[in-house]
């Protein structure tokens, strides 16, 4: 999922929240220029899961936010691309 796509999905839980958190995701929602990609996400995956805690808003709604900010946050490198990209730079270095 995107930042877009994660932004339509805040939008969706701001429906569920009563008005206090509500303003809070909406602030935090805005500061996603000024955080940066990774910390905005991050900052929305923890939002998620204080309201999960506080048992606030729609629990699947959350869930699926806080899944998605977590994963929306990072780029993960996959082991076998490592072990690909490490075969192929023996192999240059074997042959030069």
């Amino acid at each position: 999922m995107d930042i877009i796509e994660l932004h339509d999905l805040i939008s969706e839980v701001i429906e569920s929240l009563p008005e206090q958190e509500s303003r809070e995701l909406i602030a935090l929602c805005d500061s996603l220029e000024e955080l940066g990609p990774n910390e905005w996400s991050i900052r929305i995956a923890k939002f998620s899961n204080k309201m999960l805690l506080n048992n606030i808003g729609d629990t699947e709604k959350l869930l699926k936010l806080e899944a998605e900010a977590e994963n929306a946050g990072s780029i993960e490198i996959k082991p076998i691309y490592l072990l690909l990209i490490l075969v192929l730079v023996a192999l240059v270095v074997y042959y030069v």
